[in-house]
């Protein structure tokens, strides 16, 4: 609405006034060639009332402060009014502020331009006397120069006539600004209204947000308890893996310590090879030096790739402990995950605890009830009956007898079941003691965290871990039997119960339809001693009284055959449920047979012993089954029969009434037919009642069976599946250990090739030994180089002493000692660079390096062994 007030107010106020400036200046410019060709030529006296005329203007321009005034005053409201109006509200004003600047700036230009053009005039006033004037004016037309000034001076005052028709629009502006002020007054009232309804709608949204605040408090409580029970629940489980883990920890260092020994005396065995090594180097030349030498070379190789093995079943040790961390953490995380379900069920049935105790209160409240309307009945009774007691009388007091006996039995029944109830209660504090227990433990364990990661961290495998870890397997199974069997006696009990509470349930809706029965029958008899006082007087009284039994009995079957199609929905809903359960058995036993095929082939993880369970309880399963079905039919005879008399019962309805108008028009001699009808009525509601009951008490029972069959279909597909995870897992390991045979064999070729490589190289040494040692005996057999037998001697001494390490330098030694020239020991001897001796220096380091490990042998000492399972689920270790 504003934007559009807006446009109109700039479409009214612009045309009008471009249209009053054009024709101002159509005014004017007919009047301009009449100012040069006037005969009526201006006096002084009229350039004089001009000018003032033009003063006059200038000074009414001085309107323009007071609309400086209304822009400050738009200002002040705006910035008042600021943090109240809508964001739309603000760019309006905002919009209106801007156009009333720059209206103050065009009227600020034009009254500029009005007072330079009036000192003009001024100035031309007093240099041109009134003579001047007259002259000017008396001049021929042939004096072009003044004509010109003139023309100037008259355009120049129709640039100020136009400037002063903009600032009578900036004057109808402020009209204009007086409205908007008004209208800003009614916004300010608007503004003020949505501020009150803002804060309204804002104290509401508080209110619902502390109410929503209230309910996710609630929700954190409720899920805060039950995650402590959790944490209870799990804290008994991590005691026992605390205790078999610090068990393992205990053995395995001991472990250690033994392998860190065997360590040491392998590295005294090499220390000790390397001094053979050096003293078979260091002595004379004997003839079984070369011997020794290859047997202790021999020694070093096996002991350096026994330190090669020793590493790399490290190595693999070390791996396999990461593995076994991870598998005990997936367990650990499935017995948690198994320790929620228990959880939640023992909080459901504490819940159905609670509801049938409910139940049990009610159901004393309702005996006590009719106890009491039992004890004043009688009492109403005895001062009506006659002095002498009838054998109908009697017959009712031996039956109000009889039911005493039993409200008798059945109040020590009730005692009984409190005293159970008492047992009940007994157990659930200890079970919240034994709950504050297992906090506190939690706590403990909390506190000894640190250290157990510790543990775990320090951890080591050894030659046990896979017999411990399948004794461990046998277990955790045997534990999961325990729990399970567990599971069954709690599910049991409880069954035990709620078939108690129900049998209790059902004996008392038996007393309670005995007492309805009794009530019923006394009414009756009060009815009849009524009826024969009061023949003669209430013959129409009874008929009124029969019809509106009638109508009673109408809307009651009404009700009733209402609640019987409800109760065939329901039973239609529990066929249909117990179909979808038949369908996922069906579905549940193929895929069980499955994995029975895939277990049976891969006989490494589970038992056979477990299967025959599980075949148990689908045979088990099976035979409830086709319990549930012969039950269903059973039900569908039963409700078949019940239509049946409920169609009976309508014909017999019909027939009543055609014969109770039939007996309207006739007499009252056959009120006492339609009394025996109504007796028959009343007799087959009460059947029809007690018949409901059984149908609902039929249902809870197949509704129960129902939720048992779920259940144990949910434990075997838990079962299935921890199975297949442990299939995985170990094929998962046998993969991994057919690699690292793999490996190995790869490994052991590879050493093979660089002990023969050796053997190659120490043959060729031996060879050119024997080579030098022949060219020394012919040079001693020699005279003529007998001068060159000392030098010979010590040159195979010296090769008799050389180190394999630094051959070249004992070589040059042995020159500068023999005296030879270069080319003599060129033809005499080897070159200073041994290729032989490098390469049997190169295969050494290979062979105590062979992977160019950077970790020392005492970082992790181990003993390698190699496993694999066989068809009976045994193990045989082979120690290398």
């Amino acid at each position: 609405m504003l934007f559009s007030q807006l446009k109109e107010y700039q479409q009214k106020n612009n045309p009008g006034a471009t249209a009053g400036t054009k024709k101002k200046r159509k005014t004017k410019e007919g009047s301009r060639p009449e100012t040069p060709t006037n005969d009526d030529r201006q006096s002084p006296e009229n350039v004089k009332i001009f000018i003032a005329r033009s003063f006059f203007v200038s000074r009414s321009f001085s309107s323009t402060e007071s609309l400086r005034q209304l822009s400050e005053q738009l200002n002040g409201l705006v910035s008042q009014v600021w943090p109240c109006f809508d964001p739309l509200v603000l760019l309006i004003l905002l919009m209106f502020d801007t156009r009333y600047q720059e209206l103050a700036v065009a009227l600020d230009s034009s009254n500029l331009t009005n007072k330079q053009l009036v000192t003009k005039i001024e100035e031309l006033v007093r240099n041109n006397p009134t003579n001047q004037f007259d002259i000017v004016f008396a001049a021929p037309p042939c004096s072009l120069g003044v004509c010109k000034v003139m023309g100037s001076l008259i355009v120049q005052f129709q640039k100020a006539l136009c400037g002063l028709a903009s600032t009578d629009s900036a004057l109808t502006c402020s009209g204009e600004a007086e409205n908007l002020a008004a209208r800003l007054h009614s916004s300010r009232q608007r503004v003020s209204e949505l501020e009150r309804t803002l804060s309204s709608i804002s104290m509401q949204q508080k209110q619902s947000e502390k109410v929503r605040h209230n309910k996710e408090l609630v929700k954190e409580r409720d899920n805060l308890k039950l995650e402590l029970y959790k944490r209870s629940k799990s804290s008994e489980e991590i005691k026992q893996q605390n205790s078999e883990l610090s068990e393992k920890v205990h053995s395995l260092v001991s472990k250690n310590s033994a392998m860190k020994l065997d360590m040491e005396d392998l590295h005294k065995k090499l220390e000790m090879a390397e001094l053979m090594i050096q003293q078979f180097s260091n002595q004379a030349g004997s003839l079984d030096a070369n011997q020794q030498l290859q047997m202790v070379l021999e020694e070093k190789a096996s002991l350096e790739t026994q330190v090669a093995q020793v590493r790399e079943s490290l190595h693999q040790l070390q791996a396999e402990r990461d593995q076994y961390v991870e598998k005990l953490k997936e367990e650990r995380s499935i017995w948690q995950q198994r320790v929620q379900q228990l959880s939640e069920q023992v909080h459901t049935m504490a819940e159905e605890k609670e509801k049938h105790m409910a139940q049990i209160q009610e159901l004393e409240a309702n005996v006590t009830e009719l106890l009491n309307k039992s004890a004043v009945k009688p009492m109403d009774i005895e001062p009506s009956s006659p002095a002498g007691p009838t054998a109908a009388e009697l017959s009712l007091q031996e039956e109000i007898q009889r039911l005493q006996q039993e409200k008798e039995e059945l109040h020590g029944q009730y005692q009984a079941q409190v005293r159970d109830n008492e047992q009940l209660s007994h157990l659930n504090r200890e079970q919240e003691e034994r709950l504050l227990e297992l906090e506190k433990a939690v706590q403990r364990y909390n506190e000894e965290s640190v250290d157990r990661q510790q543990i775990l961290e320090d951890m080591q495998s050894d030659k046990a871990t896979i017999s411990r870890a399948l004794s461990q397997n046998r277990e955790l199974k045997e534990q999961l039997a325990e729990l399970q069997n567990g599971f069954v006696k709690l599910t049991n009990e409880n069954m035990e119960v709620t078939s108690a509470l129900q049998s209790e349930q059902h004996v008392k809706k038996e007393l309670a339809k005995k007492l309805g029965q009794l009530q019923e029958n006394l009414g009756e008899l009060k009815e009849t001693l009524e009826l024969k006082t009061q023949e003669a007087r209430g013959l129409q009284e009874q008929r009124d009284q029969y019809y509106s039994h009638l109508q009673q009995y109408t809307v009651a079957y009404q009700q009733l055959s209402a609640e019987k199609e409800e109760l065939h929905k329901q039973f239609l809903l529990q066929t249909q449920l117990m179909d979808r359960l038949q369908h996922e058995e069906v579905q549940g036993k193929v895929t069980v047979e499955m994995h029975l095929k895939e277990l049976q082939q891969t006989k490494v993880t589970v038992k056979r012993g477990k299967w025959k369970d599980g075949r148990k309880s689908v045979a088990f399963l099976t035979s409830a089954m086709s319990q549930v079905e012969e039950e269903r039919e059973d039900m569908r005879q039963q409700l078949a029969a019940q239509k049946q008399q409920c169609r009976s019962l309508l014909q017999q309805i019909a027939a009543l009434r055609q014969e109770q108008q039939h007996n309207i028009t006739l007499g009252g001699g056959k009120n006492v037919v339609q009394f025996g009808d109504s007796l028959n009525m009343e007799s087959r509601f009460t059947d029809l009642m007690r018949e409901k009951a059984d149908l609902k008490e039929r249902l809870e029972e197949l509704e129960h069976r129902c939720i048992q069959l779920s259940g144990e279909t949910d434990t075997i597909g838990e079962y299935i599946a921890l199975y297949q995870s442990q299939r995985a897992i170990l094929k998962q390991r046998h993969q991994e250990k057919e690699e690292y045979i793999s490996r190995l064999a790869q490994d052991k070729e590879e050493m093979k090739m660089k002990l023969l490589e050796l053997q190659d190289l120490v043959m060729r040494l031996v060879r050119e030994r024997n080579e030098w040692y022949s060219k020394y005996v012919a040079a001693a057999q020699n005279p003529e180089l007998l001068s060159y037998v000392p030098a010979l001697s010590v040159f195979l001494t010296g090769l008799r002493e050389v180190n394999l390490s630094d051959e070249a330098e004992q070589e040059a030694a042995v020159l500068h000692q023999s005296g030879f020239s270069p080319i003599d020991s060129k033809a005499a001897q080897p070159s200073q660079e041994d290729p032989t001796a490098k390469q049997i220096m190169q295969l050494l380091r290979e062979i105590q390096n062979p992977q160019e490990r950077l970790g020392s042998l005492l970082e992790n000492p181990c003993i390698p062994f190699f496993y694999r399972a066989d068809e009976n689920d045994e193990v045989k270790i082979m120690v290398v």
